[in-house]
């Protein structure tokens, strides 16, 4: 009798033992379809919006919808009034009279290896397409790594050395972008110490239904020289120790662009928060390239006029 109780009992423990890790298994298998569905997004479902990986709950409104809250430069700047560019009959530019950018000064480089990097945080973001919900591909033809592989032959053109990376950063995990090419630009630094700048090349984006959509269409495309281009604009993150240094730097590169080529740079975005890598050097630039309201052809000009823009920079940046 006792025998039998025993046994009852052991199998009563057994089941709760089992029951217990039937509970456990749901949880973590619940969890992990949590993180899948809110790491991971299937490339060309996603809708565009700009930095997602970025946004926290100090972006969100009462309604859930994102709010974009930052400064934005977009007047010419008083200390780059003297900035004389000059284009020579044989197409090639260069600067005149123009004071360096504060905090910034000159650097040495050795122009036999490469002390450009160029990378791309959200490589898999493309442009206008039939479908407007489709802005992300991995096709590297049609987003962003195509966007840098043109700049990198711009500015290999004008001499200069430039790595570029081709990774996926924002595949598998969207929100990782960052933390993954933070990495990539730690392991490209200590491969090569003469690397300097650091280019983080984007395409700017607006969701199907912002209400400000019809507002940045106004300015989303240039005709320069007959040919119709998208505009560019940089972006700053305020949470770095070496906030002035990079926002004189965007400063800069706006000025020797409305120079060159007036209302291709759209302005100077300091968003409210966030690093966005650019602490890795005083040298470093986030570049919106065209959006997903302006074709690929029309991003593939913006990006050659950027190079040339960049180009200049550089320039005058190295002794």
């Amino acid at each position: 009798m006792r025998r039998r109780r025993r046994k009852r009992r052991i199998k009563r423990n057994e089941s709760y033992f089992i029951m217990i890790l039937f509970c456990l298994l749901v949880l973590n298998l619940g969890f992990l379809i949590y993180r899948l569905v809110t790491d991971n997004f299937t490339v060309g479902s996603i809708k565009a919006e700009s930095h997602k990986d970025m946004v926290s709950e100090r972006d969100v409104d009462d309604q859930g919808e994102l709010e974009y809250k930052y400064d934005y430069i977009i007047d010419r700047l008083d200390e780059y009034e003297s900035l004389i560019i000059i284009k020579e009959s044989n197409g090639v530019s260069s600067i005149e009279n123009i004071p360096p950018p504060l905090n910034l000064g000159k650097l040495t480089v050795d122009r036999s290896k490469p002390y450009i990097l160029m990378y791309h945080t959200h490589a898999t973001e493309s442009f206008l397409v039939e479908d407007e919900t489709l802005y992300h591909n991995q096709d590297t033809s049609k987003n962003m790594v195509y966007i840098g592989q043109i700049m990198t032959k711009v500015l290999e053109a004008k001499g200069h050395k430039v790595d570029h990376v081709d990774t996926l950063h924002d595949m598998p995990s969207y929100s990782k972008s960052y933390s993954r090419s933070r990495t990539t630009i730690n392991n490209k630094k200590a491969e090569n110490e003469n690397l300097k700048f650091f280019l983080d090349l984007h395409r700017d984006g607006v969701a199907v239904n912002a209400d400000y959509r019809e507002k940045f269409l106004e300015t989303a495309r240039i005709e320069i020289e007959g040919v119709s281009a998208g505009t560019f604009s940089l972006v700053v993150g305020p949470d770095t120790e070496n906030y002035e240094q990079i926002l004189n730097l965007a400063k800069y590169i706006k000025a020797v662009s409305d120079a060159l080529y007036p209302n291709l740079c759209t302005g100077i975005i300091i968003k409210p928060y966030g690093k966005y890598n650019l602490d890795v050097s005083n040298y470093s630039v986030l570049l919106e390239i065209g959006s997903n309201l302006v074709t690929q052809e029309e991003a593939t000009e913006t990006v050659k006029l950027v190079g040339e823009i960049m180009s200049l920079v550089i320039d005058s940046l190295i002794e």
